[in-house]
């Protein structure tokens, strides 16, 4: 190896050494303003039930309703599977693919790692545009994956049986635990999706908010019309994934990250043409 190639490779090592020490100094500093403190004066975490007691009965008193609505309404929904066949059938079964929590997470994952990956040290204005929508993208990112794997692990846990098995041992027909697909329908993943999705968009573009919700309880009411997942399913599912996204819209909010501090939650300004100055920008830096 002549003496050229070898400090052609040398500099190849000491810039791809530089690359990655600038990325995980990027991604430790996002990390750390994620998990920084709450501003002071920022408005507090919604609380629905403020002491242990109260959130003891509320959760007794949800139990109790979705207990009732397994043993009543469950048997009572069954019938929407009849009216789903041909076409519709096919409709319905395009609708639920939406509930796919890898639409979402794989993108916005990559996205994520390829604007850290091009940030530079000293922030001009097109490194601040891209880290902005690197904090959505983190943003919507988490409440999508932070809920489903929560509740992945907890439907393992309660192992409800599928609507397959309804006929032969009806709605209340549990084999906890179980990491068996047949028996993870107890809440609904792809209506937690569909609903940690809407709510995280219409947070972030809250002219279009009835559109997003709209959506997502039809991408929700997909499981019941191709026959996987009962009623009660979805609706905790649903409940769960728009709670988890409030929820981590206020984490941000009270870090003054993606959305303002204030009681309103409302998102920072981004235009269309940041987000494609951003995505143009993360093109550029890579093809260079």
């Amino acid at each position: 190896m002549s003496l050229s190639t070898s400090a052609s490779t040398g500099d190849d090592g000491r810039g791809l050494r530089r690359r990655l020490d600038t990325f995980v100094a990027t991604f430790a500093g996002a990390l750390r303003r994620l998990v920084r403190p709450a501003r002071p004066g920022a408005a507090p975490m919604l609380r629905l039930f403020d002491s242990v007691a109260e959130r003891f009965c509320a959760g007794l008193v949800a139990l109790a309703l979705i207990l009732a609505g397994m043993a009543y309404l469950d048997p009572y929904f069954q019938g929407v599977r009849a009216y789903t066949s041909g076409t519709t059938a096919v409709v319905w079964e395009t609708v639920t693919d939406v509930g796919k929590s890898a639409w979402v997470l794989v993108p916005s994952g990559v996205l994520i790692l390829l604007i850290l990956a091009v940030a530079r040290p000293v922030r001009g204005f097109a490194d601040k545009v891209m880290l902005a929508l690197a904090a959505r993208l983190a943003f919507v990112f988490i409440a999508v994956g932070g809920s489903g794997l929560i509740i992945t692990i907890v439907k393992r846990i309660i192992a409800r049986g599928r609507p397959r098995y309804f006929e032969e041992f009806g709605a209340l027909h549990f084999q906890f635990p179980s990491w068996q697909a047949s028996y993870a329908s107890f809440p609904s993943g792809h209506s937690q999706t569909a609903f940690a999705i809407g709510i995280a968009f219409a947070c972030l573009v809250p002219r279009w908010r009835k559109a997003f919700i709209a959506a997502a309880a039809v991408v929700a009411f997909s499981r019941i019309a191709v026959d996987a997942h009962y009623f009660t399913d979805i609706v905790v599912g649903s409940l769960w994934g728009a709670w988890f996204t409030v929820m981590t819209r206020d984490w941000f909010a009270r870090r003054a990250l993606v959305f303002t501090p204030g009681p309103e939650r409302r998102p920072f300004p981004m235009p269309l043409r940041r987000v494609r100055q951003a995505l143009g920008r993360i093109v550029r830096r890579l093809a260079g």
